[in-house]
């Protein structure tokens, strides 16, 4: 009993509501049905345009996927009920011919039966509803209603005089009731998104409906009671309906949110005071108004209080405020012991724009940092250029091999593009598989050639892999391999294979061709010249062959030696007298009058000798003569072989003694492996010697060879006096008025030399406390490359570690000198300020100016 009164208490007023409603339409059915049908169907319009005005107006406070599509709905359907109302028939306000109101009613209560279905469907849905496009779609949708009935009259009929209602009718008030119990049965089972009381009106106002929609199923006149009482169906549905949608609207979620409102403030408060972040709020004077901790307590904070932690985010504040953007940086707090912060400042805009708020928060990124530099150190030991990309493939990191191969500016790095670096004749593919890339998120390798910092391309294999979280890619990390050298070697083996089986294949067919002649002659003459002929090939072929063999050997570091004491004098001569037997183009002048004895392998010595001899002669076609001379200095021979030749461009002469290459001068005149200069350079390399080559193209070409008299060289009587060195390789002088330290170095140099040299330098830098040098190379002659990976690698880390900050490099007219200096450079790790020049007083002028 206590139920039902509570029931009663609850719903009383709308029951009474409802109760007086109808007997007000009862009693205006006696001054006729016409003032009936229209106060009954005004009054749904009004319920129906304020359901409209509660959904629309609260569309932004909640979330209510069902208020969105049914609510916005009524707004139309009031408008085609008060079409319905106007053309009804007796009114004479819209006066067509026919019953237009039957047609109006049944398109109307169809929209709105599939609009609840809809409703109710769109309950579970996640996403969020655009309710403009929903207006959108209903205005569309009434306005072809109207249309099909008032202006196309293409509508079916509904209602036929004397006939009744039409099967098109009575079908469509079945297929609506049908959908109102489908849209029941949707209710009943989300029931669980609405509380109690809405459930009931929503589903009163439903089952309401579908007593209407039967009662319009089977009535046959227009104003008989199965029409009277439809409408009293639909007065309650509507009114249901309006109940449900302010329930859903206002009373419940207000009710909600302020009860919500002060729970999360109190939730925040605690969450916000037991954060590891510094939480502060400014108001729009810039006065701290909340802050989450006492950073007094915080040893990070240990010199900082919050006036003085404002004061050095100050300027960010202001630009904050005026730009209402928010600003992130970093700072870094207790620098005794280096603590580091990031901050973010976030401006809070109030619905009053002149109203706003600064919410600040800082975080320790110390660990991270310290982990961030530990890691771009270790990225900056790799050799390959290292590089990190957005999602979208913006570069967002480049480690220090990519900055001193490109000479980057450490702040702009790629601020021109990293296209800007790609040989055009790359870029496009480069372009394309890069691409593909992003779009797919899929793994990136490509070949192309890079400009370095001195202009010149390199090929280098390009790689990069995506890093996925949560199946999307968040980071790119690639890195760019130097491969120039293997690129080039690999072209070099597919040339040398090309022109080797054309060198092998030429004296196999000489032999072959003669000997079929000579299978065919009885003449011994001429028998005897095709076998002359047939050794010639052989002897080339021969040549040839041991050519690879020795390379095979070097490669494998098997060549043996077989050291003996000799004259070398008498060997020079033998080679010149021998290969003047077999010349009759060229006059080989041999000027050597000392007996020098030597400790070498005899017969590799002879190779390097024949070799160098036979070059000249190949390489000076229009030439009558070749020199050949010799001398000893700093307890080492210098042999020299001099031709008048073609000559040798001088980017190309280091090349020469890489195995496989050809200048390209003579690549496509002369014929040969190119092996003949790299087997030589070899062979002086292992009896502890340097080769080099002095050449003017169009002008002729000298090679020098230099070997030692002994095993080992030792420095003779070196002078040390306080702050100066001096022995035969070398004079270093400290000039304190200068302020740098001089070194003028002089003669050839070996590995020993250079290292014994380099060694004292370091010495008297760090002992003169020094920090620019002088070094003076134009007395150097030859060529030191054996020594200049340790210069580089080994030599200058020690200076710079010294106290090494400039240092003016003069070079030596020796073009290999030159060439062993700039390899010394390019392989040091960059930290000196090395500049090179040919004039010593513009050298001297760079120093007093650095």
């Amino acid at each position: 009993m206590q139920n039902i009164t509570s029931l009663f208490n609850r719903y009383y007023r709308t029951a009474f509501g409802i109760i007086c409603l109808m007997l007000i339409f009862v009693y205006s059915k006696r001054f006729g049905y016409i003032l009936f049908h229209t106060l009954v169907e005004l009054f749904s319009i009004v319920i129906a345009f304020a359901v409209f005005i509660v959904a629309w107006n609260s569309r932004k406070m909640q979330d209510n996927k069902y208020l969105h599509v049914v609510g916005i709905s009524y707004l139309f359907i009031g408008a085609l009920d008060l079409l319905h109302t106007l053309s009804y028939k007796g009114m004479n306000i819209i006066p067509l011919p026919g019953y237009p109101a039957n047609q109006f009613w049944v398109a109307t209560r169809g929209m709105e039966a599939m609009i609840f279905l809809g409703g109710f469907l769109m309950i579970g849905r996640k996403r969020k509803v655009n309710t403009e496009l929903i207006f959108l779609l209903y205005f569309v949708v009434s306005s072809l209603i109207a249309a099909s009935i008032l202006v196309w009259k293409i509508f079916p009929l509904c209602f036929v005089p004397g006939v009744g209602q039409t099967l098109f009718k009575v079908v469509c008030e079945y297929i609506i009731i049908l959908l109102l119990l489908g849209s029941l049965f949707l209710l009943y089972r989300g029931r669980a998104n609405f509380d109690q009381k809405t459930y009931q009106l929503l589903s009163g106002s439903i089952i309401a409906a579908i007593l209407s929609e039967c009662c319009f199923a089977t009535y046959t006149s227009n104003y008989g009671p199965l029409n009277e009482w439809g409408h009293y169906g639909k007065l309650i549905s509507f009114f249901l309906i309006y109940k449900a949608n302010v329930q859903m609207a206002f009373e419940k979620p207000m009710a909600s949110i302020f009860r919500e409102l002060k729970a999360s403030e109190t939730e925040y408060k605690a969450l916000a005071e037991n954060l590891p972040d510094v939480i502060m709020r400014f108001d729009e004077n810039l006065d701290c108004i909340y802050i989450n901790r006492d950073i007094s307590k915080i040893p990070q904070f240990a010199d900082s209080d919050v006036q003085s932690l404002s004061k050095r985010i100050w300027n960010e504040l202001k630009q904050a405020l005026s730009t209402r953007k928010s600003i992130a940086g970093e700072l870094e707090v207790n620098m005794q012991q280096s603590h580091y912060y990031s901050f973010q400042i976030i401006p809070e805009i109030f619905d009053n724009a002149s109203e706003i708020r600064l919410l600040v928060i800082f975080r320790d990124i110390t660990i991270v940092r310290k982990e961030k530099l530990h890691l771009s150190k270790l990225l900056d030991t790799l050799p390959q250029q290292v590089w990190t990309a957005k999602a979208d493939g913006t570069i967002d990191y480049v480690n220090g091999v990519i900055i001193r191969d490109f000479a980057l500016d450490t702040d702009s790095r790629f601020g021109i593009g990293w296209q800007h670096y790609v040989h055009p004749d790359d870029l496009q593919e480069c372009t394309r598989v890069w691409m593909l890339s992003l779009s797919k998120g899929t793994e990136y390798q490509v070949q192309f050639r890079l400009k370095m910092a001195d202009g010149q391309y390199l090929w280098h294999l390009g790689r990069a892999v995506p890093i996925l979280e949560n199946g999307e890619v968040i980071l790119w990390i690639g890195s760019n391999t130097n491969i120039d050298l293997q690129k080039k070697g690999q072209e070099q083996r597919d040339e040398f294979i090309s022109i080797a089986s054309h060198e092998l294949k030429t004296p196999l067919t000489s032999i072959k061709a003669f000997n079929q002649l000579l299978a065919r002659t009885n003449d011994l003459e001429r028998a005897k010249s095709y076998l002359q002929k047939v050794d010639v090939a052989t002897t080339k072929l021969e040549s040839l062959i041991n050519d690879l063999l020795d390379v095979s050997k070097i490669n494998a570091g098997k060549l043996q030696f077989n050291k003996t004491t000799f004259n070398l004098d008498q060997l020079i001569q033998e080679c010149c007298e021998n290969l003047q037997l077999s010349v009759n183009t060229h006059r080989i002048i041999w000027s050597g009058t000392e007996q020098i004895n030597v400790c070498a392998d005899r017969f590799r010595m002879e190779q390097v000798i024949d070799n160098l001899l036979s070059n000249a002669v190949k390489y000076s076609p229009n030439a009558d003569v070749v020199n050949v001379t010799f001398k000893v200095e700093q307890e080492s021979i210098i042999i020299a072989v001099e031709d008048h030749g073609i000559g040798i461009d001088s980017r190309e002469l280091e090349k020469l003694f890489d195995r496989y290459y050809r200048s390209d001068n003579a690549a496509e005149r002369f014929g040969g492996l190119g092996l003949g200069l790299f087997i030589s350079s070899e062979i002086i390399k292992a009896h502890q010697g340097t080769f080099w080559i002095e050449s003017e193209l169009g002008v002729g070409t000298t090679v020098y060879i230099r070997v030692p008299l002994k095993e080992t060289v030792v420095i003779k009587d070196p002078v040390t006096k306080g702050q100066n060195y001096s022995n035969e390789y070398l004079t270093i002088s400290c000039n304190d008025q200068q302020g740098w330290m001089e070194a003028n170095w002089t003669g050839h140099h070996n590995f020993k030399s250079v290292q014994n040299g380099g060694l004292k330098m370091v010495e008297l830098l760090r002992s003169s406390g020094l920090k620019k040098v002088l070094n003076d190379n134009r007395e150097v002659l030859g060529n030191w490359s054996e020594a200049s990976d340790w210069a580089g690698k080994v030599w200058f880390p020690m200076m710079t570690g010294a106290g090494l900050q400039n240092f003016a490099w003069i070079l030596s007219p020796s073009i290999f000198a030159q060439l062993a200096a700039q390899k010394s450079f390019d392989v040091s790790d960059g930290k000196a300020n090395v500049r090179f020049f040919y004039d010593i007083e513009e050298a001297k002028r760079w120093l007093r100016e650095n």
